[in-house]
């Protein structure tokens, strides 16, 4: 049983639920902090934007280190490829392999199993700063939905 708390919101119609325990981007990826490492995932939100038309994923390298802003990857779309920004900067210590062949994950458990990558965090003070918790993060969609 999933133990984990979310906030459900109603934007346009549709009912968005996000993970009250984890930090978002304003792109729409979710980041999970513990100590060192983050594991960082697809929103609810993002995901549905995405869903209908997202062919496959495409993530940098284990060992590659990246800065916050930065393409860790792509959602490659059935016409077009979508950058994805990392939320943190670091290096990643892990994708999740299982997601990129089964993009199911994503639509049956985007805040578990269907995380994009692993990072070992070398900079969290800062990127910390750029991130939003779930409360802004739900104020900001609403703004931008009006």
């Amino acid at each position: 049983m999933d133990s984990r708390k979310y906030v459900e919101v109603n934007i346009d119609g549709i009912t968005y639920k996000f993970r009250e325990d984890v930090y978002y981007s304003a792109d729409g990826l979710w980041v999970a902090v513990d100590g060192k490492s983050a594991r960082v995932g697809v929103g609810d939100h993002l995901y549905r934007s995405i869903s209908p038309h997202l062919a496959f994923i495409e993530l940098r390298l284990p060992g590659t280190e990246i800065r916050q802003g930065k393409e860790m990857g792509n959602f490659d779309l059935v016409k077009v490829d979508i950058s994805i920004p990392s939320p943190v900067t670091g290096v990643i210590e892990e994708i999740n392999e299982e997601l990129l062949s089964n993009l199911w994950l994503l639509d049956s458990d985007p805040y578990g199993e269907g995380w994009l990558a692993l990072f070992h965090l070398t900079d969290w003070t800062i990127d910390r700063q750029n991130l939003l918790d779930v409360n802004a993060y739900r104020t900001m969609l609403e703004a931008r939905c009006e």
